[in-house]
């Protein structure tokens, strides 16, 4: 097969492109992120409850993705004292997650990532989703096993290897004393 032209090139990735975009519903996949960013928030939140002097706010914040061009996610502050740290979603389109959720302090920054329920080693595979359809409710979504998978947040522990710890108010508070305490 010949070289081909700069312009035929051009058209051929163009095809690519539209095949792509029409072959994922985006609107369902973005829902479904959001869906899970949401039960996140509400886990955290659970967590921190007992702790009178642990501030949370939330706000509104434009992210923007290919695909789904600019879009609201909830970014959630949570303060102690004079120190603050900040949960802000990453996006959809990551190697190896169908989600990401950063957990930022002044000087550190955790990850937490959707991946399967049994996943211990980030492997830098893509996880695949079946998308869900607009009427399901939150615990719905919770339980949800796309294709025979168990979707759930785990932090990502940066050693030689990087490693996955199930997202629980123990780890999710050890984290978050780090990013604080950095």
């Amino acid at each position: 097969m010949g070289k081909l032209s700069f312009d035929e090139f051009v058209e051929q990735e163009r095809e690519k492109a539209e095949s792509r975009k029409n072959s994922v519903n985006w609107e369902e996949r973005k829902k479904f992120y959001l869906d899970q960013v949401d039960i996140l928030f509400h886990d955290v939140q659970k967590f921190l409850r007992e702790y009178q002097d642990i501030q949370i706010t939330k706000e509104e914040v434009t992210i923007e993705e290919d695909y789904f061009g600019e879009y609201e996610v909830p970014v959630l502050h949570i303060q102690l004292y004079a120190k603050q740290a900040t949960l802000i979603p990453a996006g959809t389109f990551l190697i190896g997650t169908p989600g990401r959720v950063d957990l930022v302090g002044d000087m550190e920054k955790k990850r937490i990532i959707l991946t399967e329920k049994n996943e211990s080693i980030l492997q830098g595979t893509s996880i695949s989703c079946s998308w869900l359809d607009e009427g399901q409710k939150l615990e719905e979504i919770k339980k949800q096993e796309p294709e025979g998978r168990q979707l759930v947040w785990k932090v990502i522990i940066d050693l030689p290897r990087m490693q996955l710890i199930d997202l629980n108010k123990d780890n999710f508070l050890n984290s978050l004393q780090e990013v604080l305490d950095a």
